[in-house]
This record gives structure tokens, sequence and C-alpha cells, in this order.
């Protein structure tokens, strides 16, 4: 497709603002059972819906639209359907989708752990090795994919530690993009089993940063871009939550000061008008969204997403925006404040 844009139009000199569009490919249900769960469904039905609106983004932004997915080959995936790999089997016409249109690809990585003795699915998150071998199946799973190593990750529910940040470092990973900043630490809201909680990211950084080896909340001190081995730096690429706000949450005192999720499937009524406020901002800083492909499997959610992205496609502001990967959108943040 040939992008043309009017002599007069002033996008054609005026720098741009980056906009990653991240999607998480998983199933449909949380705890899979690999029988009546749903299977792959929302997934499959999301291509649609998101090849629609790729077409829309191009006609508002006169501009290529990158998508960035993010896809699911940990434990719980091997353990429901036999395979790391079973996404190219459960969704083919999405890989097709992702290699034909040169979008972006990383992992998408939960912790689910089977209880043989209680018979259920629990999050893992307090043994190191169960966090390695979550990280180390899903690079597997995306080599058997894709045929390449993944450079970047996505933790499910916001879930991260010092331990799993180092482990991405040492496997290559240069790119986070778990953290939701504002967020407080909270309860699995479907998981009373799970050994621990969300993070608190309630004082977290809210641009992308190389992070301190001591705190991953926290930047180093030599923000190199690159270790001193010579190798890319691993680089903690922050959601764009709202700014925070009073509001209930899942634990004690259940009212304080929090942001709210840039998830396109949440309420519409929070998401789209903190998108637009952040589309028609002047600093055009780095907006960050994210879409669980599985929940476009119940009609709530579905609805939620329609709304939302309906709206933005209309926004006039969006003319001042790339959609795009990682990489591009750190090298443009970096950019812009030399």
């Amino acid at each position: 497709m040939t992008f043309r844009l009017d002599e007069s139009d002033d996008r054609t000199d005026a720098p741009r603002g980056p906009i990653l569009f991240l999607i998480d490919v998983e199933p449909d249900a949380r705890k899979t059972d690999g029988i009546d769960d749903g299977g792959w469904k929302g997934s499959d039905d999301a291509l649609e819906h998101l090849d629609r609106l790729r077409h829309q983004f191009e006609d508002a932004t006169g501009a290529p639209v990158q998508f960035n997915w993010f896809l699911r080959a940990d434990p719980q995936i091997e353990a429901t359907w036999g395979r790391l790999d079973w996404l190219a089997e459960s969704c083919p016409r999405i890989v097709r989708a992702i290699c034909d249109s040169g979008d972006f690809r990383g992992m998408h990585i939960h912790m689910w752990r089977w209880s043989e003795a209680r018979r259920l699915w629990f999050n893992e998150f307090s043994d190191p090795e169960w966090t390695a071998q979550c990280l180390g199946s899903s690079i597997d799973g995306f080599k058997l994919i894709f045929g390449d190593a993944p450079t970047a990750c996505r933790f499910g529910d916001r879930w991260l530690n010092q331990h799993a940040v180092d482990l991405m470092r040492d496997s290559g990973i240069r790119y986070d993009l778990t953290i939701e900043p504002g967020m407080p630490d909270v309860p699995i809201h479907d998981d009373p089993n799970a050994t621990g909680s969300t993070p608190d990211y309630r004082g977290a950084l809210r641009e992308p940063y190389v992070p301190s080896s001591e705190n991953f909340l926290e930047a180093a001190e030599d923000s190199a871009a690159v270790n001193p081995d010579g190798s890319a730096a691993l680089c903690m690429v922050p959601l764009t939550t709202s700014l925070p706000a009073w509001r209930l949450v899942r634990r004690p005192p259940y009212l304080m000061k929090a942001s709210r999720s840039p998830n396109l499937a949440l309420s519409s009524s929070h998401v789209l008008p903190h998108l637009q406020s952040q589309l028609a901002s002047e600093t055009q800083a780095l907006v960050t969204i994210v879409l669980r492909s599985g929940d476009l499997s119940d009609p709530d959610f579905r609805g939620n997403f329609l709304r939302t992205t309906s709206a933005v496609v209309r926004e006039s502001s969006l003319a001042r925006w790339e959609f795009t990967n990682p990489a591009r959108a750190v090298e443009m943040i970096r950019a812009s404040r030399r």
C-alpha cells in the first residue's frame, strides 16, 4: 500500500510520537482444560477486527501500521495441549499474518502451574526455578514457531520480580513491556491460590529506561543502551496507564490513588478518555496500549474494545503519531530528548 499526503499536510515534516499496540495472543480461558474452555476462538476472531483496525489506523495516520504480538508458549500451554508451539496449530492465520505483515513479535508468559493434588491451576510466583522454567519454555516455543529467538517479553497479570528481570537480561531479551505504572499490588482476581500478588507499581517510572541491577523499578545510574560486553541492554518499556486518582482496589484500605490500565477490553468510560488525552498531548510521549486476544470471546469485553477503537480511529490527532515497534519507539524517545 502507498501512503500519500497532501503537500500542505503538516504531517510531512512534523516529528511523530510513537504508539505501541500490544496484542497478547492467548486462549480464551485463563484456567485451561483443553476440552470445554473455548479454546482459542477469541484470538481467531480478533484477527478480523485487527485487520480492519490496521487499515483504519493507516488511513488516520497516513503511514504504515505495525502491531506487536506477544504469544503464549509457556508450561500451561504445553500441559493443556501437549505442545509448546500449539498456537501455530490453533491460530495459523495469526502466525501467517504476523510473518506476512512484518509485525513485531515477542513472548507473553504466564506463571500458571498445575497442582495434581488439588486438581487446579495456580500462579506460582515464589519459586525461582519455576520462573526460569516458564521463561525457558516460552523461548523454546517461540523458536519452534518462528525459527529465531525472541527479543521482547510481557509477563501476564503484570507480574514481575528482580529474578525474572535478571533471567530476561541473561537470555538476551532487549525489551520488557510488563510494567503498569501507578497500579498497586493486589491479589490475582481469579486465583485465591496464587503464591503472591501483583507488584506495587505506584512508584514506577513512566518512560522507557534501563533497569538497575539491584531494583528493576529504578533506572540504572549508567543508562547506556549496551552492556559492558557490548550486547544490547534490557530496556523496560512501561504501559501508558492513567494518572493516579482515587478509586476502589482489591485490597485494604480498598480506596487509594491508583492508575488504570490501557487495556482496550476494559470499560470504555475509563480507557477512552485517557487515550484521547494522551493522543492530544503536545509532548507526544510514548503511548503503549494492550489487548488480550482471548478477551474478544467475551461479549462485554468485545463491546468495550469495539467502542473504544471505533472512537480512537476518528481522532484527528492520530495524524501526529506512528504505530511502531519497541526498538523504533525507544529510539524515537531518545532522539526527542537529545
